[in-house]
């Protein structure tokens, strides 16, 4: 599949099932001009949505409630959280068809929808107060909360664990420069909307690992940071060179804090990476080549929906390679075509040369000369790669340039392995062809 054909795709499946509905977005609008009418100009909408980077369904909103300014010796959450609540109580005139129910948490106020019981929506008005620090476009740092750092789903847990601790009440809130990060993603997006894209593709692929493993431990605002970069140094990526590049990135990525805050340049967006255990690297590293693994072998007629599906892979052997452990893309051309030829050398007992067929059986102890033949795509570079059967003894899997690592390479193991060559040109994969070789045990006695 071309390039250009790929990235259509992946633009088309974000805005036809990732990007938020107009229900959504009428929603949102409703609500917030209905809190700001309730509560005055002293709010402000943040979070993915005001980003730009919110996917469906849409489940919460983040407002923030400013508060005059931050005063260290002075900090009653209580006090302020029931003077909020009885001010939402009294003036918010609810432009839903939804009920509502209005609790206080320890530092925020949520405000839930339900209809026939269940919970359709719900907005968490958050206080914040002015630092006095303003960002480079002149815009106020606020101090929130810490429980802002906190994604929605783990929220309530963090609430109880607020309430046993015995941290001081200052402890619990940090800067934070939300109205920076929306306004660099505005510019960012004005420039190239592909970022949004982008954002939400990935953090759709987070979501759906995270569905299957709670322990799938890399956030999503990591990741829209971490491809915010991406387009920040490559001004003219589209969706399909940034999702490349943010997979191949992710071993870097999760290595160690490395995303300034903007709030407090002494700190890291992403600290919570030091945290992580072996295991739960390992296991990003296994969903990222589950996913470049299948994005390497797309079809032609690709399902956007079945790459975004989660899933972990492990290698069968440390040699086991890949090519986009080089960057290598692949973008097969239609018109570059051509085959692999397996010569089977003779051998003493009356085994005579032959050529594998394309179901590629052969008994034990054979060599086997891999060569190209019909049609030879023009390339800088061929390189080729023997995979054996995960079961089998020697479970290989290296690429080589110009040969296979052996050659001839010998028929030793049971199983079905194969080989394949790959026609590289300007970086880029564009023609590949694999021959199978099926040892079975038939052929060992």
């Amino acid at each position: 599949m071309k390039k250009s054909e790929l990235t259509s795709l992946l633009r088309e499946y974000v805005k036809n099932n990732l990007s938020p509905t107009k229900i959504e977005q009428d929603l949102v609008t409703s609500l917030y001009a209905a809190f700001k009418s309730a509560l005055g100009d002293g709010c402000l909408l943040i979070g993915s949505y005001a980003r730009f980077t919110a996917s469906r369904p849409l489940h919460d909103l983040d407002i923030l409630f400013v508060d005059g300014k931050f005063d260290p010796n002075n900090l009653h959450p209580q006090t302020i959280l029931t003077n909020l609540q009885n001010n939402i109580q009294k003036n918010f005139q609810n432009p839903t068809k939804y009920q509502t129910k209005i609790s206080q948490q320890t530092h925020s106020i949520t405000v839930s929808f339900f209809e026939n019981g269940q919970e359709k929506f719900a907005v968490d008005i958050v206080p914040a107060y002015t630092s006095g620090s303003k960002n480079e476009y002149g815009d106020d740092i606020y101090w929130v909360p810490e429980i802002l750092k906190t994604g929605k789903r783990n929220r309530q847990a963090r609430y109880e664990e607020f309430s046993k601790t015995k941290k001081s009440e200052l402890e619990r809130w940090l800067k934070s420069d939300p109205r920076g990060y929306i306004k660099a993603a505005t510019d960012l997006n004005s420039q190239n909307n592909d970022f949004r894209k982008t954002a939400k593709f990935v953090k759709r692929w987070k979501h759906n690992c995270k569905s299957e493993d709670e322990d799938f431990k890399i956030k999503s605002f990591h990741i829209e940071q971490a491809i915010f970069a991406i387009y920040k140094q490559n001004p003219r990526f589209d969706i399909t060179d940034a999702i490349f590049k943010f997979f191949c990135d992710i071993p870097s990525i999760i290595a160690r804090p490395q995303i300034k805050d903007r709030a407090d340049q002494g700190k890291f967006i992403d600290e919570y990476i030091s945290s992580l255990t072996n295991e739960q690297r390992e296991k990003i590293i296994k969903a990222r080549d589950h996913f470049l693994i299948k994005l390497e072998n797309l079809s032609e007629s690709p399902s956007i929906a079945d790459l975004l599906k989660s899933g972990f892979h492990s290698r069968a052997s440390d040699t086991e390679a890949y090519l986009f452990d080089s960057r290598i893309p692949v973008f097969l051309e239609k018109e570059s075509v051509f085959r692999i030829q397996g010569n089977v050398l003779p051998r003493d007992g009356g085994f005579r040369a032959r050529i594998l067929d394309a179901i590629g059986i052969i008994e034990v102890d054979r060599k086997i000369e891999f060569r190209i033949v019909g049609n030879q795509p023009g390339a800088d570079l061929f390189k080729w790669k023997v995979k054996n059967d995960d079961n089998s003894e020697q479970p290989r899997g290296e690429i080589t340039d110009h040969r296979t690592l052996r050659d001839p390479e010998h028929s030793l193991y049971n199983g079905n392995h194969y080989t394949e060559c790959y026609a590289i040109r300007n970086g880029v994969c564009v023609a590949r062809a694999r021959q199978n070789v099926v040892l079975k045990s038939l052929f060992n006695k």
